[in-house]
């Protein structure tokens, strides 16, 4: 893939999650089903992966296939070579997860309990806490 591809692919995906980030910021969201429904389109964006993984939900999966196609690498092979590689043990797509719940407590004022975060297998687990700040 050229530069000006991946450079148009990436402005893309920024401009479109902060289209989504601003209609849920206007939105009333009446379930976290309903709110799901546009923060999993912002997430699949924000990871971009909005045009591979439409019916993924789990957050692992998802951080470990947007690390792999950043370093244009499968899934496992991307996986292998980063498994706890940093001195620290924290894998870059523990650190894509933590990055994204930042923009998301960022992008709705809200702080999730640090005891949930660790929780947060799906992205409807993550809607739902969102959903919950915001009532608050």
């Amino acid at each position: 893939m050229s530069i000006l591809k991946v450079n148009k692919t990436l402005l893309q995906s920024r401009q479109a999650a902060a289209a989504l980030l601003e209609k849920m910021q206007r939105t009333v969201y009446h379930t976290p089903e309903l709110l799901h429904e546009d923060l999993y389109q912002f997430i699949l964006y924000k990871y971009l992966l909005h045009e591979t993984a439409q019916g993924i939900y789990d957050i692992s999966e998802l951080s470990e296939l947007s690390v792999a196609k950043a370093v244009q690498l499968e899934k496992q092979d991307a996986f292998k070579a980063d498994s706890a590689a940093s001195c620290d043990g924290v894998t870059s797509s523990m650190n894509k997860k933590i990055l994204l719940y930042m923009a998301i407590q960022k992008g709705f004022g809200i702080t999730f309990p640090v005891e949930k975060t660790a929780y947060f297998e799906t992205t409807q687990d993550i809607a739902r806490a969102v959903f919950e700040a915001g009532r608050q």
